[in-house]
């Protein structure tokens, strides 16, 4: 796989944003500002062919600044498969903590995990996310992110009487990131980077993330991606790139 992107650029919202529009031109995607947060405008796509009350895929990266291998990873997905994106009935969040990236900081300016911020609805960029996605359900979210800590590559799948295909795309991730095999992550039962969760039994003790409002609320299916951020960048992108058009195919067999 042969893609185009400048590591020293990686944490640029301004460059990341203005490839995204290059690329809705190019494309026939719709892209929107939808907010601001800390100063810096929001932006999310769509397809013409996402419709409300339709089954469609939901995609976000950036909610964690200093997971930057999300934010590229899904622009170069994007950009690699330009030719079809319009006729995908897909959502785009392309970096929902500009911020962070900016400053390559897991939070907000003020500090704030946006990960763990989506029951405040008097928070103005979670409220706005929130409107641009009522009416709309969506067959899979998945959210990218990284984790420090990780020793490969894992993931977090929740699911509506589904058949899991989780382990599928950690086997596509897996030839450029070895899989996390610790039996335990982040004190949650592993198996080979699996991680599963029930959409009934999610416990909220220190905020909503994202993905779990999206299983409450949106989506029948919600994977929550995570490459190991201390390894090489652009195996990472890599990784990224591979899983999200796994989880694209899979979506739609």
């Amino acid at each position: 796989m042969i893609f185009d992107f400048q590591a020293h650029r990686i944490h640029d919202y301004g460059y990341l944003i203005k490839r995204w529009k290059t690329l809705a031109r190019r494309s026939g995607l719709i892209c929107t500002p939808y907010s601001n947060g800390d100063e810096l405008e929001l932006y999310y796509l769509r397809s013409p062919a996402l419709k409300k009350g339709d089954s469609g895929i939901y995609l976000s990266a950036g909610i964690h600044g200093d997971e930057a291998a999300s934010t590229e990873g899904l622009f170069q997905w994007a950009n690699l498969h330009y030719s079809v994106l319009k006729d995908l009935p897909v959502m785009i969040f392309p970096c929902l903590n500009p911020w962070g990236l900016l400053h390559n900081r897991r939070t907000d300016a003020e500090d704030r995990d946006l990960n763990r911020s989506f029951h405040l609805d008097e928070l103005p960029r979670i409220r706005d996310h929130k409107r641009v996605l009522d009416g709309y359900s969506f067959r899979l979210a998945l959210c990218l992110h990284e984790d420090y800590d990780a020793q490969g590559v894992y993931l977090y799948e929740i699911r509506k009487r589904l058949t899991p295909f989780g382990q599928e795309l950690l086997a596509a991730a897996g030839f450029y990131i070895p899989i996390d095999l610790r039996r335990t992550i982040e004190g949650r039962r592993a198996k080979q980077g699996w991680i599963a969760r029930r959409a009934s039994k999610l416990p909220v003790a220190v905020g909503m993330p994202e993905s779990i409002y999206l299983s409450k609320t949106h989506s029948e299916r919600n994977i929550t991606l995570e490459t190991p951020s201390e390894y090489d960048l652009g195996l990472r992108i890599q990784a990224q790139i591979a899983a999200i058009q796994r989880a694209i195919e899979l979506s739609f067999i």
